[in-house]
């Protein structure tokens, strides 16, 4: 006789006995009361109940499937064919948990995928109940060879397992069956993730990282004695910028593009490092660099996408521009006027990104800072940020 057969047969039987259950719990005197309050708990089989069923509940259908299922699975196990489960399996980069710039979904810092898994390629027995620590699990998979941690498999309908199981380090598969049909479908496919199938404290797998993952990131490097900067965003990734900083760098800042325009960039760090004592000076910071626009009738220009030419315009009026060499010039120039209030602007504007800081310290020994975005309301920084809206500024910020 098949399994379906002994299945129906077994449903047979069962609705047999609850109604026989039911009439003796109905007419028993010992119980009339509970039975008047619609709690009819069947004394006459001598077996305790963990809890008091509601109505339209049935303690026997719940132990009829359990008690079912673990057999069935167990069938399973014990015929020559595999036995598989189906789940989402993770894939993340080793480096996710110290990265300041992972991010979950995207860039391959992350994979999840489903996966299908025979175990009996790496379990060689399945046992009934059995007592693993302080736990019995419906289910054990269990590997002689020791080389695997046991696998639970639980089995519930309306109640869950223990919280304290549930925390425990073990693996576990746990298995909602609602109804006789959910039964009768589950020896026939691979136990497959779900919302009525869980797995708990599988591992993730963890892989190396490639060049190609991650966000695409700029390097700002700041050099000894010229205090000149330089801007790379090509051969700059998640491998690498934490290292092979140049030998003559002393100020290094990691930022993505994610977070921050490219052409905003430098000077965004240009701020940064003023603010740590670097004395960075070129024209491009000066109040008084720009371009002749005497004539122009919107205010609203660029200067770095004009094609007019740019130059001082400390004596506009009577001289019109004075060239200089931007990166030259302005360390000398007794009229150098930090432009403070836009590289405020900008450090509150973009004050609150993810941010990797690498400085060579005046003894020569190195020192990283790592910034990771956080979510803040009311800040210092962002009233500062508002207090500044409407500066038209970004005239002079797109490049050195």
């Amino acid at each position: 006789m098949s399994s379906i057969h002994l299945l129906m047969l077994e449903r047979l039987n069962y609705y047999i006995l609850v109604k026989l259950l039911r009439r003796i719990a109905v007419h028993s005197h010992t119980h009339a009361h509970t039975a008047k309050r619609g709690f009819a708990r069947v004394s006459a089989v001598k077996k305790t109940h963990c809890f008091a069923h509601k109505p339209n509940e049935s303690c026997e259908l719940d132990r009829y499937i359990h008690k079912t299922a673990e057999r069935l699975l167990k069938e399973k196990w014990d015929r020559d064919e595999p036995f598989e489960i189906t789940m989402k399996v993770r894939t993340e980069c080793k480096e996710f948990s110290t990265c300041v710039f992972h991010q979950e979904k995207g860039y391959g810092c992350v994979k999840e995928e489903m996966q299908t898994y025979d175990l009996k390629k790496q379990f060689t027995r399945c046992v009934v109940e059995k007592k693993v620590g302080e736990f019995v699990p419906d289910l054990c998979l269990v590997d002689d060879s020791g080389k695997h941690e046991p696998i639970f498999i639980e089995i519930w309908s309306k109640h869950k397992n223990s919280e304290k199981k549930a925390q425990s380090k073990y693996r576990i598969i746990e298995i909602r069956l609602k109804t006789i049909k959910d039964l009768e479908e589950l020896p026939k496919h691979p136990i497959t993730e779900s919302d009525t199938v869980t797995f708990s404290h599988f591992k993730t797998i963890n892989k190396p990282p490639t060049k190609d993952d991650g966000p695409a990131l700029m390097r700002y490097t700041l050099y000894a004695a010229t205090l000149n900067s330089f801007v790379d965003d090509k051969h700059v990734n998640c491998c690498n910028y934490r290292n092979n900083h140049y030998v003559k760098s002393i100020f290094v800042i990691v930022c993505s593009k994610d977070e921050i325009p490219f052409r905003k960039f430098r000077n965004y760090c240009n701020a940064i490092a003023i603010d740590r004592g670097y004395s960075i000076r070129n024209c491009y910071l000066c109040q008084l660099f720009g371009i002749d626009n005497r004539d122009q009738s919107d205010h609203n220009y660029n200067i770095f996408t004009s094609d007019l030419p740019s130059g001082c315009r400390r004596e506009l009026g009577t001289k019109g521009l004075i060239p200089c060499k931007p990166k030259e010039d302005a360390k000398s120039c007794q009229h150098f006027k930090l432009k403070e209030t836009m590289l405020s602007y900008l450090k509150s504007h973009y004050f609150n990104i993810n941010r990797y800081i690498w400085i060579k310290n005046e003894d020569g020994s190195t020192s990283e800072e790592i910034q990771n975005r956080k979510t803040l309301k009311d800040s210092k920084e962002s009233e500062s940020y508002k207090s500044l809206e409407g500066i038209e500024c970004w005239d002079w910020i797109d490049e050195l």
